[in-house]
């Protein structure tokens, strides 16, 4: 589903243990109503240039290399987690009071780029900058990395523990 100019597109997770490279037979997300709640149509996970909500108190895995997401909403649920096994980026982590506990698994990056804002639409809004959702991040190990890249010279701020070996990298 997609809005109007400039909105990004949204699914929502309806089983735990979504990926991001289910297809719509798994029946693991759902297209997303402006209302921000599952439509019952099946789809395939999220894709590039989507945003998605997490339905439930689940877990996703973002499995799929160099997926680019403009923004993760966790309002409504106490989300299980985040697990980055390849490339991720991510524009904004929104929440109404919950926050997303992130693994990052060895080898591997979560990039929070801060563009590509969501407009209300699909049950949320997302502006630039925003992870007040991202709660406690665990580097995985060797090699995995926490990207911060602010759109605008402004102050992040991240509301949970970073535990574990990796990188993290800041450019605001």
């Amino acid at each position: 589903s997609s809005g109007a100019l400039g909105v990004a597109a949204g699914v929502i997770s309806t089983n735990n243990n979504a990926a991001f490279s289910d297809l719509a037979a798994a029946n693991n997300w759902n297209d997303i109503t402006a209302e921000g709640v599952a439509n019952g149509t099946p789809v395939d996970g999220p894709q590039n240039g989507m945003a998605f909500t997490y339905g439930g108190d689940h877990t996703i895995t973002a499995d799929e290399a160099g997926r680019i997401i403009t923004a993760i909403n966790v309002a409504g649920t106490t989300p299980v987690g985040l697990n980055i096994t390849q490339n991720t980026v991510v524009g904004s982590i929104v929440t109404g009071g919950n926050l997303l506990p992130v693994t990052i698994t060895a080898g591997k990056s979560l990039t929070l780029n801060g563009t590509n804002a969501v407009a209300a639409n699909h049950g949320f809004d997302a502006p630039a900058d925003n992870y007040t959702a991202l709660g406690n991040i665990t580097l995985g190990g060797a090699n995995a990395a926490l990207i911060i890249q602010s759109v605008t010279p402004a102050k992040i701020t991240l509301a949970g523990n970073i535990d574990g070996g990796g990188i993290i990298t800041v450019s605001t």
